[in-house]
C-alpha cells in the first residue's frame, strides 16, 4: 500500500496539467478517470527514474559509489574489470550479515525511496510545467497557477534528491571505513585471497 501511495503522489501532480492541456484540445477525461490515471502515471515515472539509475549510472554497483569507492582501493580492486560488481558484493555480504544492524539497513531504505520519490515528483513537476507552458494559450488562469508552483516544487525537492543522496554517500563511507575489517575479510572469503595492503592503513585515512 505504501508504494501505491508513493506512485501516486507524482502521478497526481502530472495529472493536473495533463487533464488542462487535454481540456484545450478538447479530450479532457472526467476528473475521476484523470485521478484513477495518477497511479499509472505515478508508476511510470518512478520506474524511468529508477531506470535511469540502473542503466546509466550502473545503480549501486557503480564504482563511483563513495562506499564501493573505498573498497576498491582499500582493497586493490582498481585494476579488475569487475571492481564495481566485486566491491557491491563485498558490501552486501557485510551490510546484510549482521543482525544488530538492522535499524541501519531500514534508515538506508528509507533514505534511497525517499530520494527515488524525490526524483519522480521533481521530474512530475518539470513534465507538467511543460504541458501548462502549451496549455497556457487557452487556459491562462490554471496553466499559470501551475507555472508559479510547480518550477519552485521541482528546484525544492530535486535538491533535497540530491541532499539526501550526498548524505547517504557520506553515511556509507563511514560505515565502510568505520568496520574495515569485516569487509576485507568478506573479500578475501569472495576471492580466496590474503590480507590486502588497506589493511595497513589507519582508520582515518
Amino acid at each position: 500500500m505504501n508504494e501505491l501511495l508513493r506512485w501516486g503522489v507524482p502521478g497526481l501532480i502530472l495529472a493536473g496539467p495533463l487533464h488542462l492541456l487535454l481540456g484545450c484540445c478538447g479530450m479532457a477525461p472526467f476528473w475521476a478517470v484523470s485521478l484513477v490515471a495518477a497511479l499509472p502515471l505515478g508508476c511510470v515515472l518512478h520506474q524511468s527514474v529508477r531506470w535511469r539509475f540502473e542503466a546509466r549510472d550502473n545503480g549501486f554497483r557503480s564504482p563511483q559509489r563513495a562506499a564501493l569507492d573505498v573498497i576498491i582501493e582499500r582493497g586493490n580492486l582498481g585494476r579488475r574489470p569487475d571492481r564495481g560488481d566485486l566491491a557491491y558484493q563485498v558490501y552486501e555480504t557485510v551490510f546484510y550479515q549482521r543482525p544488530e544492524w538492522q535499524a541501519i539497513r531500514d534508515h538506508a531504505h528509507r533514505c534511497h525511496d525517499h530520494r527515488f520519490l524525490n526524483q519522480s515528483t521533481a521530474l512530475a513537476c518539470a513534465l507538467g510545467t511543460l504541458l501548462s507552458l502549451l496549455a497556457l494559450g487557452t487556459r491562462p488562469g490554471a496553466a499559470l497557477l501551475y507555472l508559479l508552483a510547480l518550477p519552485v516544487a521541482g528546484f525544492i525537492l530535486g535538491a533535497k534528491s540530491r541532499q539526501t543522496f550526498e548524505a547517504l554517500e557520506l553515511f556509507d563511507r563511514a560505515l565502510v571505513l568505520s568496520h574495515w575489517p569485516l569487509y576485507e575479510a568478506a573479500l578475501q572469503t569472495i576471492t580466496g585471497t590474503g590480507p590486502t595492503v588497506g589493511a595497513d592503513r589507519t582508520q582515518s585515512s
